[in-house]
């Protein structure tokens, strides 16, 4: 569902995974996502804790670390990265991001050349990218998704 509780349409999950399938809007460093909207809620809900962390230290000793947790959640407060869609990051490595528009499609297994060689990724992003999206041409985009959101976003 989605945040008005009704089934997503092709045109939202097309907004939020990637054309090689990876579901961008709960990615770490994804403006306006999931994991940016949490970590500020986080932050601000923990506002001035760090004057508190010190004095509580001895009966938490994982507090002796909280800037060092500070420091990860104002990254991911941070987002930064429009999605791949959008122009986001040049990874060297993924031709999808660029190639979908060459091919006028909206995911990979769409193409009629997929599974290609274009696309230069680590193996274990690689076989994900391929399970990713087999599956969609399978079930389609919809259905992945709904599947996807039950799963870990990190492998």
């Amino acid at each position: 569902m989605n945040d008005m509780g009704r089934p997503e349409s092709y045109e939202e999950v097309v907004g939020r995974l990637a054309p090689c399938g990876l579901d961008c809007s709960r990615c770490y460093a994804r403006e306006g996502g999931e994991v940016q909207g949490a970590a500020v809620a986080l932050r601000d809900a923990l506002a001035g804790f760090e004057h508190m962390a010190p004095r509580i230290v001895g009966r938490y000793p994982a507090l002796e670390h909280y800037d060092h947790f500070r420091e990860v959640l104002d990254l991911a407060c941070g987002g930064g990265c429009p999605d791949c869609r959008s122009g986001g990051p040049n990874l060297p490595f993924c031709a999808a991001r660029t190639c979908f528009r060459e091919k006028s499609v909206d995911f990979c297994f769409q193409c009629d050349e997929y599974p290609c060689e274009h696309n230069n990724y680590p193996e274990n992003m690689a076989v994900r990218w391929r399970r990713h999206n087999d599956r969609m041409r399978e079930v389609g985009a919809v259905q992945f998704y709904r599947e996807q959101r039950r799963l870990p976003r990190y492998e």
